[in-house]
């Protein structure tokens, strides 16, 4: 399914909180679950490195939650992804997390930190470079979403922003790539594509991009990136909770 139709109103909160989370898409958080929403309803899994422990990952478990009744867990760690299960196990954590709850939908995202070698044991890596580098990375995708969704369950995957370092940059394409091909060969499964969002108009990195204000009435140019050209700043962090908040809950509802 394609989603490419403009933000909607915002609903972001500008105050009330928001100074307080300034730095909270770029400070490395501790492994933890937190939950939003009323226990009972439909049960949502966001899981996923910096960007879900930070700030898009709070204020998208918030809306989702709060704002569309989902129960939500959220469960973020920083500097983690598939590349490196000798540092963080994804696969463990992920069946431990099923394991301890069934969820009717999970959402992921990674990348930012697997733009490098592949840990197989203590000996053994696959480089960047090396041509079984995409193969094993896609079987690691494709055998996280087999313990997100063992029965068909609906699994998002949240692709990668556009980059301002040019290295990063190209070797977060090749990420989304393959993020796209799994999804696509799995039933009641969505890759989310955000590469162009917080990207300006001619489609190339921005730090500054045009947004909607709340009545929708006209737009207003916004910082969304960090000054690495990496991370988000707390607005874009809100722009980006606010699309993907959007794509999930319209799948889910089956709203328009």
């Amino acid at each position: 399914m394609r989603h490419d139709r403009p933000l909607g109103p915002s609903r972001r909160r500008w105050l009330g909180g928001a100074l307080g989370l300034a730095g909270a898409s770029l400070l490395p958080r501790p492994a933890r679950a937190d939950r939003y929403g009323p226990v009972g309803g439909t049960r949502i899994l966001v899981i996923g490195d910096s960007m879900i422990a930070g700030g898009f990952g709070l204020y998208l478990a918030r809306a989702l939650g709060e704002e569309h009744g989902y129960d939500v867990t959220r469960r973020g760690k920083a500097s983690t992804g598939l590349a490196r299960p000798d540092f963080f196990d994804w696969m463990e954590e992920a069946e431990r997390l099923v394991g301890e709850q069934p969820f009717d939908a999970s959402l992921v995202m990674f990348g930012g930190n697997d733009v490098q070698g592949l840990y197989m044991s203590k000996d053994q890596w696959i480089r960047w470079q090396d041509d079984g580098w995409a193969s094993e990375y896609a079987k690691r995708v494709a055998a996280l979403a087999e313990r997100l969704a063992p029965s068909g369950q609906q699994l998002f995957w949240v692709g990668m922003p556009v980059m301002r370092p040019e290295k990063l940059h190209a070797r977060v394409r090749r990420v989304n790539t393959i993020y796209r091909a799994e999804m696509a060969i799995r039933h009641d499964s969505e890759f989310i594509d955000i590469w162009s969002l917080l990207a300006g108009p001619d489609g190339r990195y921005a730090d500054r991009i045009e947004v909607p204000t709340a009545d929708g009435t006209r737009t207003r140019k916004v910082q969304v990136r960090a000054g690495d050209g990496i991370h988000l700043t707390v607005a874009g962090a809100h722009v980006l909770a606010d699309h993907v908040g959007q794509v999930v809950h319209a799948e889910l509802s089956g709203a328009p």
